[in-house]
């Protein structure tokens, strides 16, 4: 992993960091950029998923959890009103716990660190966002 992806990677929190804190301007579009960004990033970390399945030998059920996660976020912008900020909260750590169980020998120290930092920040921001 090369420094131009760690700053990338810090670079995606901005707008969770951002917006979390706007969501307390009591704007509610504000909280709908919230859940759009984050089923965008949600979508693409099942992404990496699917590039880790086709790459490496993982067992099956990585393609699978790698298209769940792109249908999981897709439900979040067609029917908002059933996706609290909490339960995005408690999706990106929940991908997390998978990532560090089924993909810890595949994924390097370095990506499995940063991946651990950027699920955490931006879980926090949404729980963060979802008490305002």
């Amino acid at each position: 992993m090369t420094k131009l992806h760690k700053v990338l990677g810090y670079a995606g929190l901005l707008p969770f960091l951002v917006l979390s804190l706007l969501v307390y301007s009591d704007q509610r579009e504000i909280e709908w950029m919230l859940r759009d960004y984050s089923a965008l990033i949600f979508s693409f970390l099942g992404g990496l998923l699917w590039l880790s399945s086709t790459r490496v030998y993982v067992p099956a059920h990585v393609a699978v959890v790698a298209v769940s996660c792109m249908l999981w976020a897709w439900c979040w912008l067609i029917v908002p009103q059933f996706f609290p900020l909490w339960l995005l909260a408690a999706s990106f750590l929940a991908l997390l716990i998978y990532e560090m169980q089924a993909l810890s020998a595949v994924y390097s120290d370095a990506l499995m660190s940063l991946r651990k930092r950027l699920s955490l920040v931006a879980a926090l921001s949404l729980l963060f966002a979802a008490f305002a």
